[in-house]
């Protein structure tokens, strides 16, 4: 635009000088012709066609000069102009490539994050669906089971144990259950929770059993129980424990009543696991043998009882009719034996070997015996 107006303001004072150069010049003319002294060469009006001859061939050229100039300009903005049109029409052909590519890859962005949407629906509403079985499982079981996480709060509930501890589901969840629960012992004084093995589940990753335990209800009172804490591991993470627990008042009642039934016998009684050790003593037997309960229980009944026979000579337990009893699984009866006591005194006794049958295994026997000194 600068040389435009350049070109245009050197041609029109060019012309300017022309003309005024040429004005001055006819005036000069004239003024020699009206002058009396002054002889002209040429008449006047010869003069005055030959300057405006001059003054049309520069102002001609002139122009002519000024037009070659914005021809030539012309040219080069006609060039720049077409540079520019094919450069503007490879970008823009450039960009509607780029566009459908974008818009080819936005297509298929777009479907997979449809098809990513519908996939995560499906697997919520599945998720819903196994959530929701597996709360009718376990409000099915018999048994209370809840969920803790590693700070020791409730995670879930079911409804046995909601029922059994007194407490509603949103009243738990969220919320310590060993200070709520499991604070205390049976006797009433405090339980660390460092000391609880549901505690040290979800800490050391191993599966602790209690058969003998307390949790608290709401109300303040207290009930025995059976759990199995089992650690929940996620990638190879400790996350929390699942407690499975049962109320096992029924079951002390009637063990208490089976103690006082055994206990209550003439006869001495005593069970055997299938290695031969103690695992009960009834009070009766407890005297005959001289032996506490505690000093008999987990001990080999055979190397401390049934040693040796009344000749003094050893006594092989393989020979044994008691421990033939959880080896063969039948019922040995013996007439004439003798068992030792704690003094290592000997007297004679009569006992019936029964075996202890669980899920069709053996696993140890019952024997019943009387001293027969005192019966006869």
């Amino acid at each position: 635009m600068i040389t435009k107006m350049t070109t245009k303001t050197r041609i029109l004072s060019c012309i300017a000088l022309l003309f005024f150069a040429t004005t001055l010049i006819l005036y000069y003319l004239d003024r020699l012709q009206t002058d009396s002294t002054a002889t002209l060469q040429l008449p006047y009006a010869l003069w005055s066609c030959i300057i405006m001859t001059g003054l049309f061939i520069a102002t001609a050229f002139l122009i002519l000069w000024g037009c070659r100039q914005y021809t030539t300009l012309l040219d080069k903005n006609s060039t720049l102009l077409a540079e520019t049109t094919h450069s503007l029409m490879e970008t823009q052909l450039n960009l509607e490539e780029t566009v459908e590519r974008r818009t080819f890859e936005l297509a298929v962005v777009n479907g997979s994050l449809n098809r990513e949407i519908a996939e995560r629906i499906q697997a919520e509403t599945e998720s819903r669906k196994l959530q929701q079985r597996f709360e009718i499982i376990l409000d099915s079981a018999a048994e209370g089971i809840f969920g803790i996480d590693t700070s020791g709060n409730v995670t879930f509930i079911n409804k046995t144990a909601s029922r059994l501890l007194g407490w509603r589901r949103q009243d738990l969840i969220g919320n310590s259950h060993h200070d709520i629960v499991h604070h205390s012992h049976n006797d009433g004084s405090k339980y660390p929770i460092s000391e609880c093995p549901i505690h040290k589940t979800y800490k050391d990753g191993s599966i602790h059993y209690e058969s003998d335990e307390t949790f608290w209800t709401k109300s303040g009172t207290s009930f025995p129980v059976e759990y199995t804490s089992t650690p929940i591991v996620e990638n190879d993470t400790l996350s929390g424990a699942v407690v499975v627990f049962r109320d096992i008042s029924e079951n002390n009642k009637l063990k208490k009543q089976l103690e006082l039934i055994v206990n209550s016998a003439g006869e001495g009684i005593f069970g055997l696991d299938a290695q031969g050790n103690v695992t009960f003593l009834n009070k009766a037997a407890s005297i005959m043998l001289g032996w506490e309960a505690e000093d008999l229980i987990g001990k080999s009944h055979h190397d401390l009882v049934h040693h040796t026979h009344a000749n003094g000579e050893h006594y092989p337990e393989e020979e044994c009719p008691i421990y033939m009893a959880y080896k063969d699984g039948a019922v040995h009866y013996k007439s004439d034996d003798i068992f030792w006591t704690k003094t290592g005194e000997s007297f004679p006794v009569e006992y019936t070997s029964t075996p202890i049958r669980e899920k069709n295994q053996l696993t140890g026997a019952v024997v019943v015996f009387r001293d027969l000194n005192i019966f006869t």
